[in-house]
């Protein structure tokens, strides 16, 4: 039962691998930067947020300050994936060659580190 488990970890792993390395080989990247809305960049104001929530982090200690902290963060790793540019050099066949390995792979190690012990 062991043996199993081991070969769908290595063909999982296998699988997935090969599918993103060739995804990631296609895909390319023009520019990126934060997100901007209506020509203003979201990134000056989140910053300049994320700053003044912090000196009244240290300053007050309020409770908001502390809720207010991890949801500037989020919002700016999140305003730098969406100002983030990404070109797919194949066609829609490619597409589906690469993330069917790639969506196999994932499931083979789910089924494997998810299985109960019998």
């Amino acid at each position: 039962m062991l043996k199993q488990k081991e070969n769908q970890i290595l063909i999982g792993a296998l699988l997935l691998g090969v599918g993103i390395f060739m995804f990631f080989k296609t895909t390319s990247v023009s520019s990126w930067g934060f997100y901007s809305i209506g020509g203003v960049s979201t990134g000056g104001i989140l910053i300049a947020l994320l700053l003044l929530d912090v000196i009244l982090l240290f300053a007050t200690r309020h409770k908001a300050t502390k809720i207010l902290l991890p949801i500037l963060v989020a919002m700016l790793v999140l305003s730098v994936i969406l100002g983030t540019r990404l070109y797919f050099g194949g066609s829609v066949l490619d597409l589906f060659l690469m993330l069917v390995p790639a969506a196999a792979g994932a499931g083979l190690l789910l089924r494997a580190f998810l299985k109960k012990k019998e």
